[in-house]
């Protein structure tokens, strides 16, 4: 047993310089971790998935509250953009299997249970931010989380997840790096780095005690990985009234493009495994009498809601264990699988049709399997595989060996404009394009998926040589205030080293901005009755002194929200991407997550008291507030009063003491938390005083609401 024990810590001992990558210390069990320093916004936690971090192949919408269940959004600033319901990596062994504890050899993975998946535990993990996020307050409320992570300003990235798993059922440790930016040309993918040792463990060393490892041997085998994903939540619950398991009506395919970088070093081509939203016969026609909803168009506008192409591509694959060169050749497959057939092809008359290494029918590239007429609907829960091998590994104790591989993969989402998913779904449903039109404009959301994928490939080629992606500025930390009839923003670097660059050092801070979303805080959230509004510019400034913006252009009672950002000179982005490009730093890390809105101050009289909108129309949806339907507002209130509110017969609704501002906002709700009825009611104002606490008489407002 002792024997047993020193060579299980042998081995610990061994892997110590493979997990320490940086100084921080590594959090065991770790705590979720957050990647949000760009476009996409991905958390990566342990309850998410049943096979720990690497490969959190749960069925996401399985649970409670599924339109929020997913880890991936992208545009993290639409509404309902969760896209990412499954990473998947399983093992596909040649035919000599593996061998137990027992000495038995269990061919392609599938033990005594029949599993066949590459199930892991987290072992350990950390989040290290090249800054701390930035410190966001909204009307004295602190808006953003404490920060436990680790700040390094030496990283090559904006933001490094680093974790491992013990994927016991093959002995292997899965060592995974994911890299992001916020430079804005790079804000829509990131990097996830793979190493797949073999180290026989069965158990994370904390739960090893006493237990055997995997025997010593080879194992040959072929790695495939699926990033899966569905466009989109919303784009789903528009069209059909409710939110599909996953993936109901979405295809996956493949191809291949040139890269523009390849005289750099990068790879020269790129494979991309990707997803788009497809036909599915579901539900009742539309307008125009097509049942075509590929896209997802909105039943009213045409407006596509699912116009996201998201996708992955292998930028680099170890040779051999003992070959770090990039294997241009790889990867060996793209293939399908979903959740209906088995990955393997068992108890299906598509035999072969989902291994990991593709069949002798449709080869180991097969288009989706709608077009190629392999099935006349999409399947349930799509899945694009990219393949890479095969590779040997040996695990031998006596000469310390444990062999392992990496690979490299660029995940991220391309799609058309919002202006074009606009234009291409109005005209779609007034008939002027055909279904095939719509199609056609929709998959050309290829072309910007393939860049952001080939600029993850310029940026990897550039890591990988120990160079840096130039750095966009530091997002700084912002205070927003309401007040009356104004908003102020106020905003601030923690010192000055902030303005410098991060790559470089060098102090090339040139501007600030200032940014608005009236309404709800997400684009295209019904809350917002369809008015299209975004978020724009609305201040900058190239003076570092002046740190306030007063925004004065509101309307009292609705809803803002804010972010701040910084740009800097360009001179210090030369290269092929950037050429002198002013970067700026993330708007989304410093967006204001809370509403803030403006108000009167209290008045010193109490006879102009009104209610805003009258009648309150809820349901015909034609008046009141953007982001907050159900919200009523009080006006022209006195300092001090008192409001209750009445049915038309007398009955009191609720009671509310008021003091301060000239207005008061209502939800709709009796003091019991219940929505009202439609019906006349009346807003009695009682026991009002001055500023010097004169008394005022009381005043009596009747209004109308219509649910």
């Amino acid at each position: 047993m002792k024997k047993n024990r020193l060579k299980f810590y042998t081995m610990v001992f061994f892997l110590l310089p493979f997990c320490l990558t940086f100084g921080q210390a590594l959090v065991y069990n770790p705590k979720p971790m957050n990647l949000d320093v760009n476009r996409i916004q991905m958390k990566m936690s342990k309850v998410n998935g049943e096979g720990g971090l690497a490969t959190q192949f749960s069925w996401m919408l399985t649970g409670t509250n599924p339109q929020t269940t997913e880890i991936f959004y992208w545009p993290r600033d639409r509404f309902r953009s969760n896209m990412l319901y499954q990473i998947y990596s399983p093992i596909c062994l040649d035919e000599n299997g593996i061998q137990d504890t027992t000495g038995t050899k269990w061919a392609m993975g599938v033990n005594a249970s029949g599993v066949v998946t590459n199930a892991g535990t987290t072992d350990w993990g950390r989040e290290i931010r090249r800054y701390r996020p930035p410190n966001i307050v909204v009307d004295g409320v602190t808006v953003t989380a404490p920060f436990n992570w680790y700040v390094d300003r030496s990283i090559k990235s904006d933001i490094i997840l680093e974790f491992e798993d013990v994927c016991g059922q093959f002995g292997l440790r899965n060592h995974v790096q994911i890299y992001a930016f916020s430079n804005q040309n790079h804000g829509d993918y990131f990097i996830w780095k793979s190493t797949n040792r073999f180290t026989g463990e069965l158990r994370v060393p904390r739960e090893a005690s006493g237990r055997k490892r995997l025997p010593d041997q080879t194992i040959k085998f072929y790695l495939p990985l699926a990033f899966s994903f569905g466009p989109t939540k919303a784009g789903e619950y528009y069209v059909n009234g409710s939110y599909a398991y996953e993936g109901e009506d979405d295809l996956d395919s493949w191809f291949k493009g040139k890269s523009q970088y390849s005289a750099s070093g990068a790879r020269d081509s790129l494979y991309v495994g990707y997803y788009w939203d497809s036909y599915n016969t579901v539900g009742k026609p539309y307008a125009n009498g097509s049942y075509d909803n590929t896209g997802d168009p909105d039943k009213t506008t045409g407006v596509l809601h699912s116009a996201q192409i998201p996708g992955y591509a292998l930028l680099y694959a170890s040779k051999s264990p003992n070959d770090n060169t990039d294997d241009r050749t790889q990867p060996f497959a793209i293939t399908h699988g979903s959740i209906n057939d088995d990955f393997w092809g068992h108890n299906s008359k598509y035999k072969g049709l989902y291994s990991g290494t593709g069949d002798g029918n449709r080869g180991q590239f097969p288009l989706d399997i709608v077009s190629s007429g392999v099935k006349p609907q999409p399947d349930k829960g799509p899945m694009r595989f990219i393949t890479v091998g095969p590779y040997s590994l040996t695990k031998n104790e006596t000469q310390n060996r444990y062999d392992s591989v990496t690979t490299v993969y660029a995940v991220g989402a391309g799609s058309i404009s919002t202006d074009e998913a606009d234009s291409c779904g109005r005209k779609w449903l007034r008939g002027e394009i055909t279904d095939q039109q719509k199609k056609d404009w929709i998959m050309h959301g290829r072309d910007s998926l393939f860049q952001t994928l080939d600029r993850a490939n310029w940026a990897w080629n550039r890591i990988s040589k120990g160079l840096s992606v130039p750095a966009a500025p530091a997002p700084p930390d912002i205070n927003v205030a309401s007040g009356p009839d104004r908003i102020t923003v106020t905003w601030g670097y923690p010192d000055a080293s902030y303005f410098k660059d991060a790559v470089t050092n060098v102090d090339d801070w040139y501007a600030w901005r200032v940014y608005r979303k009236k309404g709800a805080l997400l684009f295209d959230d019904p809350l917002d009755k369809a008015s299209g509004a975004k978020w724009e510019l609305i201040y900058e400034t190239t003076d570092r002194s002046i740190t306030t913006y007063v925004d004065k252009n509101v309307e009292r009672g609705q809803d803002y929200y804010y972010a701040v950002t910084a740009l800097d000179d360009g001179s210090q982005n030369n290269n092929e991407i950037d050429n002198g490009q002013k970067l700026e730093s993330s708007r989304y890390q410093t967006c204001s997550d809370l509403p803030a809105v403006s108000y009167k101050p209290g008045l010193n009289v109490s006879n102009k008291v009104r209610v805003v909108p009258n009648p309150v129309t809820v349901g015909a949806g034609a008046l009141g507030f953007a982001g907050t339907p159900d919200k009523v507002l009080f006006v022209n209130l006195p300092l001090q009063c008192t409001l209750r509110i009445f049915t038309e017969t007398g009955d009191l609704v609720t009671k509310i003491d008021h003091y301060g501002t000239g207005d008061h906002e209502w939800n709709q709700r009796t003091s019991d938390n219940q929505y009202i009825a439609s019906g006349i009611y009346i807003l009695v104002v009682s026991d009002a005083k001055d500023i010097n606490g004169k008394s005022l008489d009381n005043q009596f407002v009747k209004f109308v609401v219509i649910r």
